[in-house]
């Protein structure tokens, strides 16, 4: 099933050199190929992986091999953080200390109760798309990873908005970005809301 927080209506559009950097399809030349692509990438390597424990999710290397196994079917890099600047996300020369820093964080949250399941799984979500550590697919790793820890944390996979009645893709998308600006705000309220939406 398609990823419904990845747009849609640009897939005639076709794929600039940048875009096409570490592809390893070569017949991929419009963003719906790449798309469809990544979705079947993604399909496959989640079949093959076992949900992890919460102490296995939250670790750098497994979240590391967690992008490979879904994004390495399409990119040469899945799984390795990216070296150059994007217009969103970090610093790419503090990714791997951030990343480490978030995974000791939701350790220490987990052990000591800090929040609610749900709460501390949207905040990891929300931290590891701030960092925005991969070149590419870092939301729809994030909310793999979300979910992969809310179950081991006793609760249901996240729904990511699919309960909303009547929206587009377009406007799923715009909440999710609104959601997660509204974290970058220290308010999580929303990215929660709209995770069990």
């Amino acid at each position: 099933m398609p990823d419904p927080l990845v747009p849609v209506g640009e897939g005639h559009t076709e794929l600039g050199d940048d875009d096409r950097t570490g592809l390893r399809p070569t017949y991929i030349a419009t963003r719906s190929e790449l798309n469809d692509a990544e979705q079947r990438s993604i399909a496959r390597g989640l079949l093959r992986r076992r949900p992890p424990s919460w102490r296995d999710l939250l670790d750098d290397v497994y979240l590391r091999a967690l992008h490979k196994a879904m994004f390495a079917d399409v990119w040469t890099w899945a799984g390795k953080y990216r070296t150059r600047d994007t217009n969103v996300g970090i610093d790419p020369a503090q990714i791997s200390v951030a990343v480490r820093e978030l995974t000791a964080d939701g350790r220490a949250w987990v052990e000591y109760e800090t929040y609610p399941p749900d709460e501390l799984a949207v905040r990891v979500h929300h931290r590891l798309v701030w960092i925005h550590p991969f070149v590419s697919g870092n939301g729809r790793h994030g909310r793999v990873a979300a979910d992969y820890l809310v179950r081991a944390l006793g609760r249901p996979p996240f729904t990511w908005g699919a309960g909303l009645a009547a929206v587009t893709t377009t406007e799923l998308r715009s909440a999710y970005l609104s959601a997660l600006r509204s974290a970058d705000r220290g308010d999580h309220t929303k990215v929660l809301t709209f995770a069990r939406a």
